[in-house]
């Protein structure tokens, strides 16, 4: 039961960073969104820092946890560079699509936060490592030359087009534009 209330002020959490901001997170703010009682979120997470731990923590298990599934796509008998090409495009419209754009949006405020609050950022370098490991797994299976050099690469692409997908709303590149900037960052 603890479990499932820390992971509905977690989502709470997200969902006021993507609608209002870094400024509109406060617990009260959570709890209103929760629908739970007020001092509710202060019971579980005495500050904010312990607020933004949370919340970091949830987002970054619920994109994990979509990289883990794609990786299991992975494990298919026949796996080629075109193969991670369509995975990549997939998980990229996935991420850019309306119904997960609050989290997008919370993404990019918890790595603002995480760049001035060194617990926050050790947090995100650590789940950070469990990205570049998927995307060397994946580049490695595909057979890719230089997959250790391409990863990184690969993981900041990825960020970027959706950092620019926040700042443009409807306006980002179309999944053909993000595939052939994809396909020229894994084939070359």
């Amino acid at each position: 039961m603890e479990q499932d209330r820390k992971t509905l002020i977690a989502d709470a959490a997200i969902a006021l960073l993507g609608s209002a901001g870094a400024r509109g997170l406060t617990h009260r703010a959570v709890d209103a969104e929760a629908g739970l009682p007020t001092g509710s979120t202060s019971f579980y997470c005495r500050s904010r820092l312990d607020l933004l731990r949370l919340a970091l923590q949830r987002h970054a298990a619920l994109d994990l946890a979509e990289v883990m599934q794609d990786a299991e796509r992975a494990q298919q008998a026949t796996w080629t560079a075109q193969d991670l090409l369509d995975l990549l495009a997939h998980r990229v419209d996935d991420w850019l699509s309306p119904a997960k754009r609050g989290r997008l949006v919370a993404r990019f405020e918890l790595f603002l936060l995480a760049s001035r609050e060194p617990e926050l950022a050790a947090i995100l370098d650590t789940h950070r490592q469990h990205f570049l490991q998927a995307a060397l797994a994946a580049l490695q299976r595909a057979g890719v030359a230089r997959p250790e050099a391409i990863a990184p690469l690969l993981v900041m692409a990825i960020d970027g087009f959706l950092l620019d997908r926040v700042r443009t709303h409807d306006q980002a590149p179309s999944s053909a534009q993000h595939r052939e900037l994809l396909h020229k960052i894994v084939v070359g």
